[in-house]
């Protein structure tokens, strides 16, 4: 009896080993059992094939030499390489690295040779030096003009070691799953020898150590710091992904190929494998922090190592899948917070993350594909998260008419991610709810109808994942004001087409989260292109220019004084009611929008003012509290005249400096140019087709500059015809007023965008600027509007006939006829015999006469007065018509 129940423990304890052994590989992203279902999609789906093709078109020049030249490739991967120098340890000093010891039996992999990024980008792989023993990197600048490839010392690498074998371990996993496609040997060897020479390589290297923890940690396997396994930065430790995904592909071709170096330590290849992908999880799970992006970050990268990985029967440990995966879906620790923490962190009202918009519309995709991944593992992390969804889809609303991201804070812009409405997609189809699917498939619809997206350039992810668009519209949701105070941001909108909807963005600097101190600055859109966008041309945190980019003298703001700190809203209308939402409900007019912002010493509004379907303008009344204020304004441009009111250029006389420096970022203007000049003028920036035009309303005391600026971006597909990009300047203009207090005599300006010779602005004039109240008229062909502003509630009367009591109002007439009566927060406007007037809080409302009828809308009951009639009573309401 006793025998028996030996050879059932014997038996079982086998049967563990064997199953443990033959778990199902790949999968991280699919199953043997999807490889048909795939093919299927390949050869029916047109963008699936396309991708596929572009893959194929990617890999097969490298696969097909490496058949006749094995080592052109592989010569290429950034390694110790040179004997007795093959180091297993290397040493941190001043977040670099310092210098290494030990010598492998292999060459291991190099670690990159600083924290810090620099200007080069690594020539293309054809010129790349094979069996590179030095270290040192043939780079190309990305900000000159001149491409000329230069030797960049090892130490100043920056991220050219880490892009150079990340590139290679990427057509290593492409052409990985090639093979899982096409079965055809000549992929599984070329990605077999990549793996192996930067797996072995990494195997033979411990985690590099930090004595005087710079890194904020000693290193290696200690807990604390940001040191990753292999590069300085956890959030960085992205080599583990293409590595597991290549290994999870070839699994059974590298069983029944092993590398010949295992039989010498006498281990399997699924021992080193392990080995490795654990090293990335245990340290990824002590390193980078709680929270923020970092900690997504990290999750994100030791995703696919954990998935990976056999049954915990198969380790000595116990350690397998199944024991890490609940590091993410469940448990918190001192260094790590799971998924529950996770999507904690984001704002239940809102749906944003609490950081800037480039790192929090990254952090959703990320969860999703971790969730993608999971599924795949019988974890489903996507239920029970409604979160999730929502603030997949509150990254909408921080996108402009063309689909790119507003930028503030520390990010580029560029197109929203659409890989986390694909994986919604994926994830309602696998589970059969169709109205999200259809929710889905309208925004990707939108993006690709928009240019923004192409779904063939999803890579063999998107082959995997991507689901058929189920039938949908294409018109997303529209809201024409969004409003984050945790971001201290407002986004203002009159229309969502490129051609013909306008758009502002007004707020206040925050010192974290990724956010700026960028004073109380503004933005304003045409054309679907931001025209006076902040700058964000920086390469790295580190680089000399980052502190302009990322901080007041890159946005368009007044200096100095107010940086960072919280903004009271004056007024604000369409307004949003951010106790339960991140948009406007209602709306009381279709032509007029503005902000009024408070912060410290300054007081900023900004209105948007259609005159047609096709026309509109801005304009920006700013006051500062202080008696010597330097008003900066950076817009797209080739370059920057200044006309008077006679549409005369003036003549600048050349300076060797700007005089004063309210920053030190200051230095970064150029080419200095000066007039002392204080009647109203106008800045004209010439954008290729388009034309910006800036009116000013003059002062005394001032003194106009014109310099050239940093670079406006780095990206392509920011600016019309990539105008602007590093490395050509941006014009910029600097309005100076000193000896003269900002408040009680503020900075006043319209801007007007137009294609050449369609500008639908005649004239601007002043009408009255105090410390209490700005009047001015703009002038079309057919309209002119009486724009009025208010920073205390008492009766103006600014002209014969009108009346105000507000923060803002608008007159209008058209064909010399009454249009229209806007009043923002105010008790009374009044045009003749037109007249809105609150009963008894202030209002926010507007008459319009249009066809012949009037129309009402307004917050709250109001009095209206038409015309001869008589004033009468009428309630809260919308777009009402008065009979």
């Amino acid at each position: 009896m006793k025998f028996k129940n030996i050879v059932v423990v014997i038996l079982t304890c086998c049967l563990n080993v064997v199953v443990a052994q033959k778990a199902e590989h790949p999968r991280i992203y699919t199953k043997a059992s999807e490889r048909t279902n795939i093919i299927n999609k390949i050869e029916t789906e047109a963008w699936a094939k396309a991708s596929w093709e572009a893959l194929l078109h990617d890999i097969d020049v490298h696969v097909n030499r490496h058949i006749t030249n094995p080592e052109w490739m592989v010569s290429r991967l950034a390694m110790y390489w040179k004997e007795g120098e093959r180091y297993t340890q290397c040493y941190i000093k001043n977040q670099d690295w310092d210098y290494g010891e030990g010598n492998a039996p292999l060459p291991t992999v190099r670690l990159p040779g600083m924290r810090r990024w620099n200007d080069f980008v690594n020539v293309p792989l054809e010129d790349r030096i094979p069996y590179n023993e030095t270290g040192d990197m043939l780079g190309i600048s990305r900000s000159s003009a001149d491409k000329t490839p230069v030797l960049v010392p090892y130490k100043e690498t920056g991220h050219m070691i880490r892009q150079n074998n990340s590139e290679i371990l990427k057509l290593a996993e492409k052409s990985a799953f090639a093979y899982f496609i096409t079965q055809k040997e000549k992929y599984a060897k070329f990605s077999a020898d990549i793996f192996w020479t930067w797996m072995l390589g990494t195997y033979y290297m411990q985690p590099p150590l930090d004595p005087e923890k710079s890194s904020k940690g000693p290193g290696g396997y200690a807990p604390g710091g940001i040191l990753g396994y292999y590069d300085y930065e956890v959030i960085h430790d992205d080599r583990q992904d293409f590595a597991a995904a290549i290994y999870d592909f070839l699994y059974n071709y590298l069983n029944e190929n092993p590398h010949k170096h295992l039989a010498t330590i006498n281990k399997s290849v699924t021992d080193v494998s392990s080995e490795v992908f654990k090293r990335f999880i245990e340290i990824g799970l002590v390193r980078g922090g709680k929270k923020g992006n970092w900690n997504v970050n990290r999750y994100r990268h030791i995703m696919n190592s954990i998935l990976v990985l056999e049954p915990n029967e198969f380790y000595d440990d116990k350690k397998g899948r199944d024991y890490y995966i609940p590091f993410y879906t469940e448990k918190s620790g001192d260094h790590y917070a799971g998924l529950p923490e996770i999507v904690a962190n984001y704002n239940t009202i809102t749906g944003l993350w609490p950081e800037s918009p480039g790192y929090a519309s990254g952090m959703i995709p990320f969860v999703l594909e971790m969730g993608l991944k999971l599924y795949n593992s019988g974890v489903n992390t996507l239920a029970g998260n409604p979160i999730i969804e929502k603030a997949a889809l509150a990254n909408l609303g921080w996108l402009d008419a063309r689909g790119n991201l507003v930028v503030f804070g520390d990010m580029r812009g560029g197109p929203a991610n659409m890989s986390a409405f694909e994986s919604l997609l994926t994830y309602a189809t696998w589970e059969g709810h169709a109205e999200t699917a259809k929710s889905m498939a309208t925004v990707i619809r939108k993006n690709i109808a928009s240019g923004q997206y192409k779904r063939e350039n999803s890579g063999w992810q998107g082959i995997i994942f991507n689901q058929p668009l189920p039938e949908s519209g294409s018109d997303l949701p529209f809201h024409k004001a969004a409003y984050s105070p945790f971001h201290r941001h407002i986004i203002m909108k009159n229309g969502n087409d490129e051609a013909n909807g306008l758009m502002f963005t007004l707020y206040g600097g925050k010192s974290k989260s990724h956010l700026a101190e960028n004073g109380l600055a503004m933005q304003f859109y045409s054309q679907g292109w931001v025209m006076s966008p902040d700058a964000s041309a920086y390469e790295s945190y580190w680089s000399k220019d980052a502190g302009y980019h990322r901080g007041i003298t890159g946005t368009n703001t007044i200096v100095p004084g107010y940086k960072e700190g919280n903004i009271t809203i004056n007024a604000m209308e369409p307004a949003v009611n951010t106790a339960q939402s991140f948009y406007n409900t209602t709306s009381a007019s279709d032509r007029v929008s503005f902000a009024d912002v408070s912060a410290e010493e300054k007081r900023r509004l900004v209105a948007m003012i259609r005159t047609s379907e096709t026309t509109g303008y801005y304009v920006d009344v700013f006051r500062s509290n202080q008696n010597n204020n330097d008003y900066i304004h950076h817009n797209l441009g080739h370059s920057v005249s200044l006309k008077n009111t006679s549409n005369t250029t003036l003549k600048l006389n050349n300076v060797n400096d700007l005089g004063t420096e309210y920053d030190k970022n200051y230095s970064f203007f150029k080419n200095q140019k000066k007039i002392k000049f204080n009647e109203d003028f106008n800045a004209i920036w010439d954008v290729d087709d388009l034309t910006v035009n800036m009116w000013m309303m003059g002062q005394n005391n001032r003194e106009l500059y014109t310099v050239t600026a940093p670079p406006t971006t780095l990206r392509s597909d920011v600016t019309p015809n990539q105008i602007n990009k590093s490395p050509e300047n941006t014009p910029t203009l600097i309005v100076r007023q000193n000896g003269i207090n900002g408040a009680e005599h503020p900075f006043v300006s319209v801007f007007e965008t137009f294609k050449t010779d369609e500008k639908s602005i005649k004239n601007i004039s002043k009408i009255e600027a105090n410390e209490s109240f700005v009047g001015i008229a703009v002038e079309g062909e057919q309209s002119i509007q009486i724009v009025l502003s208010a920073n205390e509630q008492k009766l103006f009367k600014p002209l014969k006939g009108i009346a105000f009591e507000g923060v803002f109002g608008v007159v209008s007439e058209k064909n010399n006829g009454f249009e229209y009566l806007y009043l923002g927060k105010g008790k009374l406007l009044q045009y003749g015999n037109f007249k809105i007037e609150a009963l008894d809080e202030a209002v926010s409302a507007e008459l319009r006469f249009k066809e012949g009828r009037y129309f009402y809308s307004s917050d709250k009951p109001i009095s209206i007065k038409i015309n001869k009639g008589m004033a009468k009573t009428y309630p809260a309401g919308y777009n009402i018509e008065i009979k």
